[in-house]
């Protein structure tokens, strides 16, 4: 592993066909690749555009498509939206086997902040993702059944104080219209929740957003400004349920990009979550967030939500 990619390999007892459908059907991949998801009753499709697509009920979020296939030799994907992270598959065939390379190269385009964290996370990530690939073809129990996708593409950060899931997405939308989609609360609502409006106090630290509640004063879903850097970045503090003891932040970053704007979205605090629900909930968040930028970049670029219920 050098400082921006990550390498790892497994030998597999097991024809190379046996292991290429593995690498490429959905309703395999779902198994040993997404085990949490398989087991909360998500499902997997791959789409004409070569789009590998998990379902939540009538709700889908695309996470990656196939590049390049050169079967059965090698597989080259790419995550989505942005297309950042590319993973290379390669089998070479041997004796009662093949071994499987994993080649994943793209962090240095992520936000510069903890690259080498992302990194390590993946290279751990992937070594037990790999482990689930294994078990999976020669049918023995999965070794890491709640392995997450998120480390694997570089969208969990860790640090010595904390552990956070991260996003982004390129809009093609100056970076000042993009900052008022993130913090005017009408332009939130359109996105984020189309048919529930939210509030904001006033435009700096210490400000509040919240959702409306005819039974609280304050509202719920209560978040409170804690950094303002216009029209660069956002911090605020998610005011936790009562009793919850968690503690999370949301920071959004705009940085100027290619004529448009990168959008960055990271939610920190999960070392604050239980530890037996933490992979779960960044999972989780890791999928919502690609999502709800979706629907940010639809709203700006005059696009149709491709989430329209919102979040």
């Amino acid at each position: 592993m050098d400082m921006m990619r990550v390498e790892c390999s497994i030998r597999i007892e097991a024809p190379t066909e046996r292991i290429w459908q593995a690498l490429t059907e959905p309703e395999q991949i779902l198994q040993w690749f997404t085990p949490g998801l398989s087991g909360a009753g998500a499902q997997m499709v791959r789409d004409e555009d070569d789009r590998l697509i998990v379902q939540f009920g009538p709700m889908g979020v695309p996470f990656a498509v196939f590049e390049s296939v050169v079967e059965p030799q090698q597989l080259t994907v790419r995550t989505l939206p942005d297309r950042i992270v590319t993973t290379t598959y390669t089998l070479q065939e041997e004796k009662n086997g093949a071994n499987v390379n994993v080649m994943v190269d793209g962090f240095e385009a992520l936000n510069g902040d903890a690259r080498q964290d992302r990194v390590a996370l993946s290279s751990a990530g992937w070594e037990m993702t790999l482990e689930n690939l294994k078990a999976f073809i020669t049918g023995a129990e999965l070794s890491f059944p709640y392995a997450s996708v998120g480390p694997l593409f570089g969208y969990w950060r860790e640090t010595p104080q904390a552990l956070a899931a991260e996003r982004s997405i390129w809009i093609d939308a100056p970076r000042e219209k993009v900052w008022q989609a993130v913090t005017e609360p009408e332009k939130i609502t359109s996105w984020y929740s189309p048919s529930v409006p939210w509030e904001l106090t006033a435009l700096e630290v210490g400000g509040r957003y919240s959702v409306p509640n005819p039974e609280s004063e304050t509202g719920v879903y209560v978040e409170i400004i804690e950094l303002l850097d216009p029209p660069r970045q956002i911090v605020t503090r998610i005011v936790p349920e009562p009793g919850s003891g968690v503690v999370k932040g949301r920071t959004y970053t705009l940085e100027e990009e290619n004529g448009g704007t990168r959008l960055t979205v990271t939610l920190s605090g999960y070392e604050t979550v239980p530890e037996e629900a933490r992979w779960s909930s960044m999972e989780q968040d890791t999928f919502g967030f690609s999502m709800m930028l979706q629907n940010v970049k639809a709203v700006l670029e005059g696009e149709e939500l491709p989430y329209p219920f919102g979040f």
